[in-house]
């Protein structure tokens, strides 16, 4: 029993031990590789900054050379060390002509120090071939063609600014001068910038390294064709290469590098594992891979930690399980065992069963607690069933209520997706109803011919589906017949066809229904005529306005009907229609996302009132006396003319009505019209 009860804690323990070791490999070899990728790409953007300044300072000193050529000597060197100054990372610039001779090279450091004398007249003048490397660059770009020098030692700027002990490697590029109007070569820039600028990447990341617990983390650039390192981090080793292949077990980073894996394991020259994440700098002229090795110590140190740590808390627990399980299984197990018998009892029905109470401790309690619990377990499961139909109830009414809920939701969405809107702006009333009008008509015509055909279509295919069935009844058809019948059928999919046909006319006559009525009401609002007055339900009208403006709000705005007993009034509808449409419009534009706009009619004497509320923005005080002036908008240009109040307020005084606003900022704002019952009595 005691070996059983630690075999679950010696199984947590190794599935901890092997999960939290692979766990803590694949982390540091996450981490090397996302690093090493990184570094990758802080090279790769400051190889691909200094071409793109290479290319400016050739392309301006071209455009220049064009206006103020002939370049004397401190002209050219002061642009030169301009350059220098404000460009980061370079060891020299270097300009010559055509045929090789420097015209120019800077004559200070960062620190703004000049040279001395003697160097710069050494450089200053000289032809380029004096410095094999650059010479090689020079002839290069002489053909036309940008070249570099991919991680050597410039002696060029080492006679320049002399030895210094941060200078130990150099990467060079050129590109070819050209005559803006000939676009021939006058001439080579070359800048030569310092290793160290891409050594601080190296140092960074040795830096996070250490940072990670990581103290043997070193980073290194190697070529991708060949493997050699040609430089590592914090400061070790120069700018000479050497081969993979030649120091230890290195093969193996050798061919995990011309491979392009990301991570790999291998043996250094000191007999020391490593482990290495490893990255391709997307500038490929160079080659260069970014490589982060780290001891296998570093690997193994946390997992022997926590080997450790998961030997010494086991071997804790193990003792304490063995004790406790020795001492508690000795108490409790007689007991338990009566109490177990008593339970079997109990499950087959014998509710009757009693335990004797021999102590007080917990065993006592429990049997105390056991005989309570087989007098109220009859009484209890009675309860638990009624509890049980009452909750089985209560979920079917929520279940029921909540569809109901769903389905007034859904019904609402689907009466307000049903209608079309379309806007129209008050200044082009006239000409827009003669064209909806003109495209009403057009519409209607062959909406005719599908809507008046549909019975017909309806009544053919219930015929021909009649016959089709008399048909296969007639008693002369032989069984073979009848059974070819029968394949044929199934290979169209008849009953299919039968079934759908029926729906895809019951779709058809409810689609030309749908596009009648939108017509119908096309062809009432081209009708209004602003010059005619005539008996007009007020209600009516704005429904017609909510009809057409729907795109406008629908699926964000709701819309709070609350029409009053109002009569019908005498005056211009189409008109009204057009003070309507402005006040819904704006009442629908004032409301950036989601909002309500309510709409209420009542009687107030012999006049009735229409009032239109939002929830929108509002309207500043500033602008509360102006927004019925011509021209005057909020709007954003081209989404407003500035007429629609304006206009509304005239017709609203042609019925001998009254217009009133207030609103509040961020609140929403409240449109009163009210209108005479009889235009004829208000004059």
């Amino acid at each position: 029993m005691i070996l059983l009860s630690l075999l679950p804690l010696a199984g947590m323990a190794t599935i901890s031990w092997f999960a939290g070791r692979q766990q803590i490999q694949n982390q540091i070899r996450d981490s090397l590789g996302k690093m090493a990728q990184d570094a990758a790409d802080k090279i790769d953007m400051i190889l691909r900054g200094k071409r793109e300044e290479l290319h400016s300072m050739a392309v301006s000193y071209s455009l220049l050379s064009r206006h103020e050529m002939p370049w004397d000597e401190d002209g050219l060197t002061a642009l030169l060390n301009e350059y220098f100054f404000n460009h980061e990372g370079y060891e020299a610039i270097v300009v010559t002509d055509a045929s090789g001779k420097i015209m120019g090279v800077n004559s200070i450091d960062r620190s703004l120090t000049e040279f001395p004398q003697e160097r710069v007249a050494k450089v200053a003048g000289a032809d380029i071939s004096a410095w094999p490397r650059e010479h090689k660059m020079f002839l290069e770009s002489a053909r036309g063609r940008n070249s570099h020098v991919n991680w050597y030692r410039s002696e060029l700027a080492r006679d320049l600014r002399g030895e210094s002990e941060n200078s130990w490697f150099n990467i060079a590029l050129s590109e070819p001068l050209r005559d803006p109007a000939t676009n021939d070569v006058i001439g080579v820039w070359i800048n030569i910038i310092d290793g160290s600028y891409l050594q601080n990447v190296l140092d960074n990341t040795e830096t996070d390294l250490n940072a990670m617990n990581l103290g043997t983390g070193r980073g290194f650039l190697a070529y991708d064709d060949g493997g050699g390192i040609i430089r590592r981090g914090g400061g070790r080793g120069g700018s000479d290469d050497y081969d993979l292949r030649q120091i230890g077990d290195s093969e193996k980073l050798h061919e995990a590098i011309l491979a392009g894996v990301t991570t790999c394991n291998y043996t250094a020259a000191d007999g020391d594992g490593k482990i290495a994440g490893l990255a391709r700098v997307s500038d490929r002229a160079f080659g260069w891979v970014v490589g982060l090795e780290i001891d296998e110590e570093d690997l193994l140190r946390p997992i022997k930690t926590l080997t450790k740590w998961l030997f010494g808390v086991c071997a804790f627990l193990s003792a304490a399980v063995v004790v406790c399980t020795w001492l508690i299984a000795r108490g409790i197990t007689r007991p338990l065992k009566t109490l177990t018998l008593s339970a079997q009892k109990i499950a087959q029905g014998d509710f009757d069963e009693r335990l004797d109470i021999r102590s007080y401790d917990e065993l006592g309690l429990l049997a105390s607690a056991f005989n309570e619990m087989s007098r109220a377990l009859s009484s209890r499961e009675a309860q638990i069933r009624g509890m049980t139909r009452n909750l089985e109830t209560m979920v079917r009414k929520r279940t029921e209520e909540l569809e109901n809920s769903h389905e007034a939701l859904k019904l609402a969405y689907l009466d307000l997706q049903k209608t079309q809107e379309q806007l129209v702006q008050t200044e082009k009333m006239a000409s827009l109803g003669q064209l909806v009008a003109g495209i009403a008509h057009e519409i209607k015509n062959p909406l005719n011919f599908i809507y008046g055909n549909t019975d017909f279509l309806r009544e053919y295919t219930l015929r021909t589906q009649g016959l089709i069935k008399k048909l296969e009844t007639l008693p002369s058809i032989s069984p073979d017949d009848r059974l070819v019948i029968v394949k044929e059928k199934e290979a169209i999919q008849y009953d299919f066809i039968s079934e759908d046909l029926r729906t895809l006319i019951e779709d058809l006559t409810e689609g030309t229904e749908r596009i009648n009525a939108i017509v119908n009401d096309l062809r009432v609002f081209s009708r209004m005529d602003a010059a005619v007055t005539s008996e007009i339900d007020v209600h009516v009208l704005i429904d017609m306005s909510l009809n057409l403006l729907r795109n406008q709000y629908k699926d964000r705005v709701e819309v709070h009907k609350d029409y009053g007993g109002i009569p019908k009034i005498h005056g211009y509808a189409g008109k009204l229609n057009q003070v309507f449409m402005n006040l819904l419009s704006n009442a629908f534009y004032a409301i950036a996302e989601k909002g309500d706009v309510w709409i209420r009619t009542r009687v107030l004497g012999d006049a009735v009132e229409i009032e239109i509320e939002d929830s929108g923005v509002g309207i500043p005080k500033e602008n509360l006396k102006r927004i019925f002036e011509p021209f005057f908008t909020t709007k954003a240009v081209g989404q407003g003319t500035g007429l629609g109040l304006s206009i509304s307020y005239g017709v609203i005084e042609q019925h001998h009505g009254e217009i009133h606003v207030l609103s509040v900022p961020d609140k929403g704002t409240v449109f009163s019209v009210r209108l005479p019952v009889n235009i004829e009595k208000a004059e």
